[in-house]
């Protein structure tokens, strides 16, 4: 139920109205019924900047719906979506798979987009924005059990299972069979019909853009997950250069003949991305094309560390490689979103790692989305903590997950301050800021998302000038700004037995 903040909030609000200057005259910009970018935000249809808190959801075998925790019939997963938006993400990436889409040669499969379509639904209903993002690992499950292409795409030469390493899944990308079958379609092979691998590829997506063209809580189209190399050089940026632009160009034209409004979305290669920490592709607004309007770059970040411990030079590492995937995509003109990110949360360290990710994501305002639903929300408490550095539980890994951040910024956002530590005490002691900018394109309401694990004995709150009100059944805090050109919004827990705070409601 939506309650007005107590008046003695709101009293203290009103003292810094007075003398503030006036804000500057709002310019809108052409209207928009979806998401868009305007460069270096992604922006709702009112404006505002959207800071993207998200989750994978994924099912990488037939019928490749989402089934975990499983859900056999469409009414089962509207729960599943629930707790999603309950948790406070913004988003889901929502995994479609290429052999789900295109069993057959030049065979669209209209059941499975139906039963996409009817999740990205559920999605709308409970307040989630959609990636969809076509997933390939190891380039199709006829390989080594990975997932993406359909089985005529593939190229079986030579391949038997007994080359498939089963105890470390990432070096099966050098299974020849795998290279090759990324070099067709790089190369852009003819599949059985004749018909290049890309232009199957393209037309898949544009079936994709048309069926989902007119949805508004569509973030935007991923065109590949983790794109191999294939045969080219895995160190230089060759691959991206000579290869992988100008499929992304292909693919983008295929989406923009049938949807001109949704954005964009692509990453670098996955030997760049997760084994390099480089993203320097080479790639820039220079040498992308400039006629598809709404990319969005989206590469992934995981530690290098493999074993029982994450190491120091992870989490230090993160002020150096996080302010570069910042820097990149501005050189590109774009905004981005960590398109996934995450750890194996019972190694040591995973807790000092996550509350080290998430605060350098804050201190760049920056976009994620985590590796995965079942991650974070299966047997939650009893076996997925993150851990501290003698391997002693710390806190379930959805308490770090779901912090306060805003949703919805009439403006430009200026600064997060959230200075989470990996010690659980700190959850219900540490002050949320916010501070962002009148920029004549955002307007409506400032929504900020306030979870109540953070603040078990309730919060109080005080802006720099305005108004708030605070729905407790949705857990957002909502500010109307007053007069100044730069406003501030300071949430701070309370105390056990403090006067004056806001509570949540019973749930």
């Amino acid at each position: 139920m939506k309650a007005t903040l107590p008046s003695l909030v709101l009293a203290t609000l009103a003292l810094f109205v007075a003398g503030c200057a006036g804000k500057e005259a709002a310019v809108r910009p052409a209207a928009h019924d979806a998401v868009w970018s305007d460069g270096t935000w992604l922006r709702d249809a009112q404006g505002r900047v959207i800071i993207v808190h998200g989750i994978n959801v994924s099912q990488k075998v037939p019928p490749y719906l989402p089934d975990d925790p499983p859900a056999s019939t469409i009414s089962q997963t509207a729960a599943y979506f629930s707790n999603i938006g309950r948790a406070g993400f913004d988003a889901v990436r929502l995994i479609i798979i290429w052999a789900g889409l295109e069993p057959s040669p030049g065979t669209i499969d209209t059941g499975y987009l139906d039963q996409i379509q009817q999740e990205v639904q559920l999605c709308r209903d409970n307040g989630l924005l959609v990636l969809l993002d076509m997933h390939q690992d190891l380039y199709s499950r006829y390989l080594c059990n990975g997932d993406g292409a359909p089985k005529w795409a593939c190229d079986l030469s030579g391949f038997d299972v007994s080359q498939c390493n089963t105890s470390m899944w990432g070096l099966n990308y050098t299974v020849p069979a795998i290279v090759q079958s990324f070099q067709d379609l790089w190369d852009d092979m003819p599949g059985p019909d004749g018909t290049g691998l890309q232009e199957h590829y393209a037309k898949v997506f544009r079936a994709v853009a048309q069926r989902f063209s007119g949805t508004v809580n569509i973030l935007g189209y991923e065109i590949m997950n983790e794109p191999y190399p294939g045969t080219y050089n895995l160190f230089t940026t060759d691959f991206e250069i000579r290869a992988l632009v100008p499929f992304y160009e292909k693919v983008a034209r295929a989406i923009r003949a049938a949807d001109a409004v949704h954005t964009i979305a692509f990453e670098p290669s996955a030997v760049r991305a997760n084994i390099l920490h480089d993203y320097d592709t080479g790639i820039s607004s220079t040498t992308f094309p400039k006629d598809f309007g709404g990319l969005v770059f989206v590469p992934h970040y995981y530690p290098l560390s493999f074993g029982s411990s994450i190491g120091n030079t992870d989490i230090s590492s993160l002020t150096s490689t996080i302010p570069s995937i910042v820097r990149v995509s501005a050189a590109m003109k774009t905004p981005y979103i960590i398109g996934e990110m995450g750890l194996d949360h019972n190694e040591d360290n995973s807790a000092a790692y996550m509350t080290a990710l998430l605060n350098e994501l804050d201190s760049e305002l920056g976009s994620w989305m985590f590796w995965a639903y079942g991650d974070a929300f299966a047997n939650n408490g009893t076996g997925l903590e993150l851990l501290g550095p003698t391997g002693a539980n710390a806190f379930p890994i959805m308490d770090v997950l779901t912090r306060p951040y805003p949703l919805l910024t009439a403006g430009t956002p200026m600064s997060i301050q959230y200075p989470l530590t990996s010690d659980p005490a700190s959850f219900s002691t540490t002050t949320f800021t916010y501070t962002y900018r009148e920029d004549g394109i955002g307007h409506g309401t400032t929504e900020l998302f306030l979870p109540r694990i953070h603040f078990p004995d309730g919060f109080t709150v005080t802006t720099s000038d305005g108004s708030v009100s605070f729905d407790g059944a949705t857990d957002i805090l909502s500010y109307t700004a007053g007069p100044r050109s730069t406003h501030t919004i300071t949430v701070a827990p309370c105390s056990p037995s403090a006067s004056g705070c806001v509570q949540f409601p019973p749930l």
